[in-house]
């Protein structure tokens, strides 16, 4: 989130006009619902459908909707580890780096900037042209995604007891890796062209509802808020725990570390421009920007393998984090509502969760991978992680009672949250999210079926580049609709996750509604 979504996003959306309402969201809503989410932690000593039922029994389902995201986001997320793992393993070499040249026979690959994009999706993933063209199998990425669950099982193996343990190392060891690759990034030509676009504004993005949108969404998922991961962690601490400082340290520290790793990110861009006199927009925004322009620029510095097994490792352990951080949830989650689980070594049921997400992520490392990991992640998140916000702030501020719910905090660290806390969960909060959801909505109905980027490889157009000068930059991808199949499906999964809360509130007042008809 902080350091592979967090740059392509700013980029997309035009540097600093996306930090300004990132940063408005942070206020607004980061800081007041992460506190939210450690304090019902532990005051609940429950994951998350135990929390909200605590709460009020109806509205067991917010935690069983959050469940449904942690299971979606956790099915495809360590698709993106498996990249970083073929790259990071691709890094060890003597010579130069593989990405760094264009191979002799490749027709597509006509100028040396070129040679990152040709690698991304003719080695790397072998993509196919067409979502609907799901291709053959790669079996390296196999194994590079077999590598990535078999370590993310053994970090979690045990709960919290050994996950808490390995964070001390994956939590920390990153901030060294980010501190050496920031020296070195703004100390290269071209680093202070890449701060300026990163920090400079373009205002009339700052008009389109889905800025706003996608950074909430960007604040939620690399806070981990509505995925229930915060919960599930906050009801392991101690019962005196400062969970309200714990909250707003927690956060200030993580947006802080995406804003860090935007300088060293946009300074590698930034030399990366300098280099091959390609300018930044012609650079394509999307999951794949960490593995094209940021490998270009590291292949032209020197010693680069050094680099390139630094960063990768560090995005390695960046993931890493988050997938057990998220499987962690929805195993204390699980384990709280599935009583007989309790009864099964942590290590089986852990083991069980890794093995069927690992076998159903194999069709990621088919040629049409990439597009299902687009499609997930730019699609299948945004809508409920904000719906499942706006419910579980509803359900603790207006049904539970937010003068209730701070004097259950004053009960665990000996005082009430301050004002700032208590107009964001009764007002703010529950407003700024109905905002959005409702243009985001408006604007989706208006903008018609959503568009991916098509991969379109080597065709005539690119091939008559060759006689341009060396700053002609050829487009592989291009816009194209989701066909309609696929454009079900991702309504079909916004709609599962969101169904969860009105669903369990049916059926929790069933009894009460079928006494009310007979009566009648």
């Amino acid at each position: 989130g902080n350091l592979w979504r967090f740059p392509y996003l700013c980029h997309r959306y035009g540097g600093g006009s996306f930090l300004i309402p990132y940063i408005i969201m942070l206020v607004l809503l980061g800081i007041p619902l992460f506190c939210l989410e450690t304090s019902l932690g532990q005051l609940t000593k429950k994951g998350a459908p135990g929390a909200f039922a605590a709460m009020h029994p109806a509205f067991r389902g917010i935690g069983f909707a959050a469940m449904v995201v942690d299971l979606i986001c956790s099915y495809y997320y360590n698709s993106i580890i498996m990249w970083i793992l073929r790259y990071f393993f691709s890094s060890f070499t003597t010579g130069d780096l593989p990405w760094s040249s264009c191979p002799v026979d490749a027709e597509c690959c006509v100028h040396r900037d070129n040679s990152t994009i040709y690698y991304w999706y003719f080695e790397a993933l072998n993509a196919s042209n067409d979502i609907r063209n799901v291709g053959a199998v790669d079996w390296y990425l196999v194994g590079t995604l077999l590598v990535a669950w078999v370590v993310c099982f053994l970090c979690m193996c045990k709960g919290v007891e050994s996950s808490g343990k390995v964070v001390y190392f994956t939590a920390t060891f990153p901030y060294v890796l980010l501190v050496v690759l920031f020296f070195r990034g703004v100390t290269l030509p071209g680093a202070k062209d890449g701060i300026i676009y990163y920090l400079t504004p373009k205002w009339e993005h700052l008009k389109d509802p889905t800025v706003w949108r996608t950074a909430a969404t960007q604040i939620f998922y690399s806070l981990g808020i509505s995925f229930g991961s915060v919960i599930a962690y906050a009801s392991y601490n101690k019962r005196d725990n400062n969970c309200m400082r714990d909250g707003i340290v927690v956060t200030l520290i993580n947006c802080g570390t995406s804003v860090f790793g935007g300088f060293v990110i946009f300074s590698l861009l930034g030399y990366r421009a300098h280099k091959t006199n390609v300018s930044f927009e012609n650079l394509k925004s999307g999951p794949g920007l960490a593995f094209v322009a940021i490998t270009d620029a590291i292949s032209e510095m020197s010693v680069g393998p050094l680099w390139a097994i630094l960063f990768f490792f560090m995005l390695f352990l960046l993931g890493l984090d988050s997938q057990f951080g998220m499987l962690e949830s929805l195993l204390t989650s699980l384990k709280d509502e599935v009583k007989f689980l309790n009864k099964i070594r942590k290590e089986f049921v852990s083991g069980g969760i890794c093995l069927v997400l690992c076998l159903l992520a194999i069709p990621m490392s088919f040629r049409g991978g990439l597009y299902i990991v687009d499609l997930l992640d730019n699609w299948s998140l945004s809508y409920p992680l904000l719906i499942i916000a706006f419910f579980e702030i509803v359900t603790v501020s207006w049904v539970y009672g937010v003068d209730k719910f701070c004097r259950g905090i004053k009960g665990m660290i000996g005082y009430e949250p301050n004002l700032y806390f208590k107009i964001c969960w009764l007002v703010v909060c529950p407003l700024v999210i109905g905002v959005l959801i409702i243009s985001g909505i408006v604007l989706s109905i208006m903008n018609g079926y959503p568009l991916y980027d098509k991969f379109v490889g080597c065709n005539n157009e690119i091939l008559a580049k060759q006689g341009l000068p060396e700053e002609a930059n050829p487009t592989w991808v291009v816009p194209d609709q989701f066909p309609g199949a696929f454009v079900f499906i991702i309504v079909l999964m916004n709609m599962f996750s969101c169904f969860m809360i009105p669903g369990y509130t049916i059926y929790y007042f069933k009894d009460k509604m079928i006494s009310l008809v007979k009566g009648r």
